[in-house]
């Protein structure tokens, strides 16, 4: 954490010579109050007029001082957030397959929640008012051994006076608080959206677009966090000038009662307002301590994310320009005690149509997950042009891989098909056509907008568009999992004929289902057991 200390750390040393202004100008202001005192003692009512309005200039230049402190400390907690969360988002996005789907999506969202909030608000929050305390605490108590410690025990009786707290700005920091709230809700969709088609996301090699995607999102969230964050500085602001109109109030009756010779000397209303000064410092100093102590294992818990190793070595790695073939060599794999694949073996060749049937758990989706490097074998080889996959570099953008659940993001039907590429509509029309999405195949349906999950769409148009989105791809070898799940029986004829149209590609298809009629279509069938 202290890297984000560092690179905002001219704003944190704003914050400091701020606070610390701010204290000098509230000693100050209690040393003007016994001047003030005095001189009205003394009857001299034009000094004593001087000394009121000097009074009013540095509680202004104090209240001043302290909401820019106040501002500069905002700016800082918000501007190490944002880094801290475009770093998160940037290992995650950053890590392969395998690595990812080694934790849930939702201990990647509570990373992102709760530790974030946490971190937020008891390590960077916490940062500033320490130093804003120890300063304090430092000034104001040479201060203090400059006065009479023997009359300070009577100014204890200020620590009961009551502190009323504003309601001006009540609304409008609620209102505040529903924007920012809503904001990091469409964040967090957009987060859940990512997470759920990671998979697509490294397949189609568009981290680039959903970073930027990111960091337009982060930024409008962080916006209304510090706007949430102002609103709450200027309740301070009128808080603290309330709370001084009451000490006003009090010493102007002090006054009074020093002119009628039934009160002390001006010292002693200064030493009131040295002990009023140091009484929240006091108070709170222990409690952020143990704040600092208390968010140690969560900071440790981010590092630990944030240094994780994000790639594989590809130094050595080497970049396969045509795929031609594929072969399994006595594949071993299971899960603990379950095996699921055991001496298996299989070969694919280019432009082949293949057939990958079985019972569920026969290891179909498996056999094709080791193919895409998603786990380590338990033994044997998986290799392209006899690489070895785990030694190719540019494995990912060999293959097109269209899943069972149809995918999709909260974002339009054009970038749903073209993964953010630039493609002529004419193609994404033709394309669409081909699919059997006659309905959206023109140009104003290629801007709709998709809901979160495709919730506006039915199950087939979904699957549909998967596929339209695959076919756009044109990579050597095509994926289909399960295509036919859930879907009617006509419409299921009419991807099966759509799928063995495909030319000039490797066609991979995992089913349990297909029509007999077909199957002729297909160069090898290959039964799970």
């Amino acid at each position: 954490m202290k890297k984000y200390i560092r690179s905002n750390s001219k704003t944190l040393l704003m914050a400091m010579v701020f606070t610390l202004i701010s204290t000098m100008f509230a000693i100050r202001v209690q040393f003007i109050k016994g001047e003030l005192l005095d001189s009205g003692i003394s009857g001299d009512f034009s000094l004593t007029l001087r000394y009121g309005l000097k009074l009013g200039v540095f509680i202004a230049m104090e209240m001043g001082c302290f909401y820019l402190y106040d501002v500069s400390r905002g700016k800082f907690v918000v501007n190490s957030m944002k880094q801290l969360r475009f770093d998160f988002f940037d290992t995650l996005i950053s890590k392969d397959y395998p690595s990812f789907i080694k934790k849930t999506s939702g201990e990647y969202l509570a990373q992102y929640t709760n530790e974030m909030d946490i971190i937020e608000n008891k390590y960077f929050g916490t940062i500033p008012l320490l130093f804003e305390i120890v300063g304090r605490i430092v000034l104001v108590s040479i201060s203090m051994f400059i006065m009479d410690y023997r009359i300070a025990i009577i100014t204890l009786l200020l620590l009961t006076m009551p502190l009323y707290v504003p309601k001006l700005v009540e609304k409008k920091l609620k209102n505040a608080q529903i924007e920012h709230v809503k904001q990091f809700e469409i964040h967090i969709k957009k987060m859940t959206d990512w997470l759920n088609g990671f998979e697509i996301i490294k397949n189609y090699s568009i981290e680039k677009a959903i970073k930027k995607d990111f960091i337009n999102s982060n930024e409008l969230v962080m916006e209304k966090n510090f706007n949430k964050r102002n609103i709450g500085y200027l309740t301070r602001l009128i808080s603290g000038c309330l709370s001084y109109f009451s000490h006003f109030i009090v010493m102007i009756f002090a006054i009074y009662l020093v002119i009628k010779g039934e009160f002390s000397a001006g010292d002693f209303f200064v030493t009131i307002g040295m002990i009023d000064q140091l009484s929240y410092p006091i108070i709170y100093l222990s409690h952020f301590i143990q704040d600092l102590v208390s968010v140690v294992p969560v900071n440790e818990s981010m590092i630990g994310f944030l240094n994780s190793e994000m790639h594989s070595s590809e130094k050595s790695k080497e970049v396969i320009d045509k795929v031609e073939k594929i072969v399994f060599e006595d594949i071993s794999f299971g899960y603990g005690k379950n095996t699921i694949l055991n001496s298996f073996n299989m070969e694919f060749s280019p432009k082949g149509k293949y057939l990958l049937k079985g019972k569920s758990g026969s290891g179909k989706t498996t056999s094709i997950n080791l193919l895409l490097g998603y786990y380590e074998l338990n033994s044997g080889k998986i290799s392209i042009n006899d690489v070895s996959i785990a030694d190719i570099k540019n494995l990912n953008s060999h293959f097109t891989v269209m899943r069972q659940d149809a995918i999709l993001f909260e974002d339009t039907l054009r970038n749903n098909l073209t993964m953010y590429q630039d493609m002529e509509d004419e193609l994404l029309l033709e394309t669409l056509e081909k699919v059997g999405l006659e309905k959206y195949a023109n140009k104003n349906s290629l801007d709709m907008q998709i809901f979160e999950g495709g919730n506006n769409l039915s199950g087939g148009e979904k699957r549909r568009i998967t596929l339209a989105r695959s076919l756009l791809r044109e990579s050597e070898i095509m994926i289909f999992d399960e295509p036919f799940a859930n879907i009617d029986e006509k419409n299921a004829s009419e991807i099966e004929s759509l799928l063995l149209s495909i030319k000039d590609r490797m066609v991979i298809i995992i089913s349990h289902q297909f029509s007999e009629d077909k199957l002729s279509i297909f160069d090898e069938i290959i039964e799970f057991n």
